[in-house]
Formats: C-alpha cells, structure tokens, sequence
C-alpha cells in the first residue's frame, strides 16, 4: 500500500504540474479543458497517468479493506474509511469524464480531497519490506 500511495503522490505532483494542469483548475477539469481544446489522442499521456492513478486508488482500497479488520490501530480503520470514500469517488469522477465531456459539461465543485494521514498509518501499521 505504502507504495502504491508514494506513486500516486508522485502522479499526482506530476499532474498539477505546469506540464498538465490548466491555471487553477483540478485533474479531471484540466483534462476536460485539454481534450476540448486539443483532442482526445493529444492527452493519451496525461490520460495514462489518470488511469493509473484510480487504477492504483482501486487496489490501495481493496489491500486497506482486507486489512482493517486485523489492525490494532483505530486511526488505520478511520483512515481506511476516508481512503476508500476517496477512491471512489475519484474512480466515479474519472468514468464519468467522457459524458462530461460529450455532454460540454464540468464537474460541480471541487476535486476530490485526499485523506492526507492515511500514508502515515499505512507507514506505522504495516512492516517495512525495505
């Protein structure tokens, strides 16, 4: 898990970098913006790591549920909840995207907050594997 939340941080560093991100928008609007404006095939990169990402979101909330019931620490449980809630929401965001986009909407409020201490009892309750 700790790996896979590492790699995510790193992507999503990467998309809301300059490279990706449009002015002060999210992920997904940026995305939006971008494939209207340029095409879909011009985003297959920032597509790929957006895939990636709810991809590895799917697997971290599946590893986090199978291991709660067996954690010693409530906050990893709390966390847990919140990681999964996140994961979903941003996976249902990002397979609604295309009819956002066929329809010429945008997303209603804001992106999807990351539950920020959920790396740290990831950390404290699983064993290092170097």
């Amino acid at each position: 898990m700790a790996i896979l939340l590492k790699e995510n941080a790193a992507l999503l560093e990467e998309l809301q970098s300059k490279a990706f991100s449009e002015s002060e928008l999210g992920i997904l609007d940026s995305y939006l913006l971008k494939i209207r404006r340029d095409g879909v095939s011009k985003h297959a990169e920032m597509k790929q790591r957006i895939d990636t990402l709810s991809e590895n979101n799917t697997v971290i909330a599946t590893l986090a549920s199978s291991h709660a019931p067996y954690a010693k620490d409530e906050n990893f449980r709390s966390e847990a909840d919140k990681f999964q809630k996140y994961a979903a929401a941003w996976r249902d965001r990002w397979n609604s995207v295309m009819a956002v986009f066929m329809s010429g909407g945008t997303y209603a409020g804001s992106a999807v907050p990351f539950p920020s201490g959920f790396l740290r009892v990831v950390e404290e309750a699983l064993p290092s594997h170097g």
